[in-house]
């Protein structure tokens, strides 16, 4: 009976400390998706770099871009204020992936007038080193 007790406690802890561990990387996890979408609002393209693994592919409206063509494009609007509201995520971590679902308000100041655009994304991270980095990121435009 006294093994059996013993079996039991041991099991519960591993349990525990996993979901701890799963709610710990959820957190982290949702912390780089933050810090990416504040970086691409600062356009911080060092923070960018950080940020993603070195086969980070984004898809942007029918476009595909690696992180080199990515951060160009967002050279582009150097003149453009950019602003992002996400809602609705979602995060699902499975050892050393996690995916992010959500949807995303862009609100993109330009000289001569603002332009709110909604989007529904998509990331997918990897834990490279320790560290959780943005391998993947999907948006499509809604209307």
């Amino acid at each position: 009976m006294k093994k059996l007790f013993y079996v039991i406690f041991g099991l519960l802890l591993i349990a525990c400390s996993s979901n701890t561990s799963k709610r710990t990387n959820e957190k982290i996890v949702k912390n780089v998706l933050n810090d990416f979408i504040s970086a691409v609002e600062e356009k911080n393209f060092s923070a960018l770099a950080d940020l993603t693994h070195d086969d980070f592919v984004i898809y942007e409206n029918g476009l595909v871009w690696n992180l080199e063509q990515f951060t160009m494009k967002l050279e582009e609007y150097e003149n453009v204020g950019i602003k992002y509201k996400l809602k609705d995520l979602h995060i699902i971590v499975d050892k050393n992936t996690a995916h992010a679902q959500f949807h995303n308000q862009g609100t993109f100041n330009h000289p001569d007038t603002v332009i709110v655009l909604n989007f529904i994304e998509s990331a997918t991270f990897i834990k490279h080193k320790g560290n959780w980095q943005v391998q993947f990121y999907h948006s499509t435009h809604l209307k």
